[in-house]
């Protein structure tokens, strides 16, 4: 019996690089829908397909998710400068960028341009002194005498 693959981080990261592939169909096509699991596939068809879409990997990739990388960290930065949590707080993270204001959007789903321009969009706001926070209503405090007799309070 021929040995299995164990380990598909090579696969894992080739996929990860090819935004467009899909795991389930790749898997068929190399195994002539036989199976759309890894953990089926022999060892020959596993390296002939990551083979196949390591050549299609573009040379730039590498530079490309590093400065992707750089533009969500630079993002996250500047939101921790105006007080947003980013420590896992992706919901807050997804909250904030949602806004129409900022860039309607999910952070993941941001493309390095779009990372990039609310980098200086996040810079004007640190600059104009931060986010507005919301002030609570402003009520009025009424001061109401209170006497007492014989060291007892009355109410």
């Amino acid at each position: 019996m021929e040995k299995k693959t164990k380990n598909y981080a090579w696969f894992y990261s080739l996929l990860k690089a090819n935004p467009y592939a899909d795991k389930e169909s790749l898997v068929l096509q190399y195994t002539d829908g036989r199976t759309s699991s890894l953990r089926e596939m022999s060892s020959a068809e596993y390296e002939a397909m990551c083979r196949d879409l390591e050549r299609g990997t573009s040379p730039h990739g590498a530079e490309d998710r590093t400065r992707l990388k750089k533009a969500r960290s630079a993002v996250l930065l500047r939101l921790a400068r105006l007080g947003l949590d980013t420590v896992d707080n992706w919901d807050g993270i997804d909250a904030f960028c949602m806004s129409p204001k900022i860039a309607g959007k999910k952070f993941a789903q941001l493309g390095t341009d779009e990372l990039e321009a609310l980098v200086k969009k996040l810079e004007s706001i640190l600059h104009k002194g931060g986010l507005k926070q919301e002030r609570p209503e402003r009520r009025d405090i009424a001061v109401m005498p209170v006497f007492y007799k014989d060291s007892k309070w009355l109410s």
